[in-house]
């Protein structure tokens, strides 16, 4: 143990992406029951929990639109304007403007930004323990200032760590790609099958192996070939091409680049799953960040 944070469940060394952070609170019922800020009625029997899924969150943005269903990418005035209405009366310490132009902005830093954990109520250790993903138990604390302190850090260090996995997990694929180019083994090509996850085809090994092999054209080839091989039968080709381009566009993407990429691929799962409207919703976003 470090600090006194025990892992409950999971494995340090494959993290799942989803972790659920827990605090004991040594402090008297009455005590507690007297308090008048929220995060009171958020301890259940001496239980302060935190839970994070940066699996499926990967940003700020998608946390707010997840957990709060608020979209920062289609209309961001409106997106804003409720925002602002559910973070109780805020609006009248902050300047909505400033607020606005400083989330229009984030792109640049996003990938700085820790996703947030959120605070949920769980009743009793057994029942945390039963939740999927990765689970910690930080210590006893008789400050609840402190306790709400430490449920919130870890899961920053945690999504950095579980980031850093991801990252090293698709630089190994592209490397035994490589090797198998080198010694000229057979590479069994995937197809866009009825039994793939095709969105997690896209976003977890295609995409990533397409950036990180771009910058040299004989590694490049050979990805790109599986990536086209994957997408034939797709019916709408411009959207293959548009992902090549994307890629290959220019030396550093920016943040709309990665965004449109996501995009894109969620377009192709919800083409392949014939979820039409999804597929056209989706559509719409990317032809809102191209400009169109």
């Amino acid at each position: 143990m470090t600090l006194d944070i025990e892992q409950k469940k999971g494995d340090s060394d494959r993290l799942d992406g989803r972790v659920i952070v827990y605090a004991l609170i040594d402090i008297d019922p009455s005590d507690l029951a007297s308090m008048k800020h929220p995060i009171a009625s958020m301890i259940h029997n001496g239980l302060l929990v935190a839970q994070g899924n940066f699996k499926e969150q990967s940003s700020l943005k998608d946390f707010l639109k997840s957990e709060m269903g608020v979209s920062l990418e289609e209309g961001l005035g409106e997106g804003l304007a409720e925002l602002l209405e559910r973070m109780d009366g805020i609006e009248s310490a902050l300047d909505p403007q400033k607020l606005k132009e400083r989330l229009e902005n984030m792109g640049e830093m996003e990938e700085f930004i820790p996703t947030p954990a959120k605070i949920v109520p769980f009743h009793s250790e057994e029942e945390i323990l039963r939740q999927e993903g990765d689970i910690f138990f930080i210590g006893v604390f008789k400050n609840i200032g402190n306790a709400v302190l430490g449920v919130n850090a870890l899961p920053i260090l945690y999504q950095a760590r579980f980031r850093e996995q991801e990252h090293q997990k698709v630089r190994n694929e592209i490397e035994m790609l490589i090797s198998q180019i080198e010694r000229n083994e057979t590479i069994t090509p995937t197809v866009m099958t009825s039994g793939v996850n095709v969105e997690e085809k896209l976003l977890k090994e295609f995409i990533p192996n397409l950036l990180y092999s771009r910058k040299e054209p004989q590694t490049f080839q050979p990805v790109e070939k599986l990536f086209r091989n994957f997408m034939n039968g797709y019916p709408y080709r411009d959207d293959v091409e548009a992902i090549i381009d994307l890629v290959k566009s220019q030396d550093e993407l920016t943040s709309t680049d990665y965004k449109l990429l996501e995009l894109y691929a969620k377009k192709i799962a919800a083409v392949r799953k014939e979820d039409f409207n999804g597929a056209d919703i989706l559509n719409k976003e990317i032809q809102q960040l191209r400009g169109k």
